[in-house]
């Protein structure tokens, strides 16, 4: 079955959006069907599927697209003090007191995990229950029509704090944990070339617009050799390459590039390259291990009850100035969490901290998040929109 993996995969991403629709299950992001049809395809289901140097390199460069377009999300605008007629905080600032809280909550917990010996590793637990599905809480915002709004705009800048942050951590305690300490010396550098692209390149993206044609697609091309550049040059130093997609993705936001470039660019990430690594990170999963194993078992309650926890004391933060409904919707929401958490367990796999059968467990309560998470913010917000 090996050498059709990749035609298998290819028609499992193609055929799960359509049972979706079929079903009419609308609640579910679009992540975790593509997982759960990897487990249904994958070790622990139907064995169809059993990856091979492509596949993986292709499942490779998904992960670099999904963190590539989560940089590309960011709306910079919303970094920029603006004057209030009022003594509120702006939405940057509530954000960081948000984040800060949560990473305060994710070490308390990451101790409790520690001292019990539940999970022996403080601080990949602390960068693991710190992350938020960007991508996941940005899709809901939008369905909502929450985002263009105040309260979207607060709890998408929170979003951005907890997908930036854990990956500068994970990046800086890789180096660490392989002695390989250039990297986190590197780490300035890498902003440096990024803000150096940004600046030498923006004239000449201008002119894009002027020669580009459609046998061309500069936008496209510059969009390929930013990714690549920055992703060769962390790995060089020994940094993580997911977080040279971001910077990448970041860089490409900042040359302000149309629309419709956006929209190419998420085509190709979302209609290709995304779906396989979901897709493979599903048929990776091997759940009947899992569930024999009941030391790991345990891991899936711990790390859920832990994600939403750590994320609970957002609601403290949005009460005074959002009120009570939707700080505490968006305290649901910022838990959802999977984006960064496989890339982080990959990390973590190569590293031989953990195990294959823990990153499994701590998948599975990822997932879990993503399925209960969107259902309750929707029906906390129905009927509510922020002002």
């Amino acid at each position: 079955m090996e050498q059709f993996s990749l035609l298998i995969t290819l028609f499992a991403a193609l055929v799960t959006p359509l049972i979706l629709a079929r079903f009419k299950i609308t609640q579910m992001p679009s992540a975790i069907s593509e997982i759960i049809m990897g487990i249904i395809i994958g070790k622990t289901g139907l064995n169809l599927v059993q990856p091979d140097m492509t596949l993986k390199y292709l499942a490779n460069l998904g992960v670099i697209m999904l963190i590539f377009l989560g940089g590309m999300e960011i709306d910079f605008t919303l970094f920029e003090k603006k004057e209030k007629l009022n003594k509120e905080l702006s939405p940057l600032s509530i954000a960081s007191v948000a984040f800060l809280s949560i990473l305060v909550m994710s070490l308390a917990l990451s101790a409790i995990l520690y001292t019990t010996g539940i999970f022996d590793n403080f601080i990949l637990a602390t960068i693991l229950f710190c992350t938020i599905a960007m991508g996941v809480l940005i899709s809901l915002l939008k369905e909502s029509g929450l985002l263009e709004k105040e309260y979207g705009q607060t709890i998408l800048l929170t979003a951005v704090l907890g997908e930036f942050i854990p990956l500068l951590a994970l990046t800086i305690y890789s180096a660490i944990m392989q002695k390989n300490y250039i990297s986190a010396f590197g780490l300035p550098v890498i902003f440096l070339i990024a803000i150096f692209l940004l600046y030498r390149f923006k004239p000449v993206y201008k002119f894009f617009d002027q020669i580009d044609k459609s046998t061309t697609q500069l936008d496209i091309r510059l969009a390929f050799f930013l990714i690549f550049a920055l992703v060769t040059f962390a790995e060089q130093i020994g940094a993580e390459s997911i977080l040279g997609a971001f910077l990448a993705g970041a860089v490409m936001k900042l040359l302000q590039p149309k629309e419709e470039t956006q929209e190419k660019l998420s085509s190709m990430g979302y209609g290709f390259f995304i779906p396989i690594f979901f897709i493979v990170t599903g048929v990776n999963l091997n759940l009947r291990e899992l569930f024999a194993n009941p030391k790991a078992l345990t891991l899936i309650p711990v790390f859920l009850i832990a994600f939403f926890l750590s994320k609970a004391i957002v609601y403290f933060v949005f009460k005074p100035r959002f009120g009570k409904r939707l700080a505490k919707a968006a305290s649901v929401l910022t838990a959802t969490t999977i984006t960064l958490v496989l890339p982080i367990l990959e990390v973590g796999k190569s590293l031989k901290i953990i195990t294959e059968t823990q990153a499994g467990a701590i998948t599975l309560a990822a997932i879990i998040t993503c399925l209960v998470c969107p259902i309750v913010f929707n029906r906390t917000i129905n009927g509510h929109k922020a002002a």
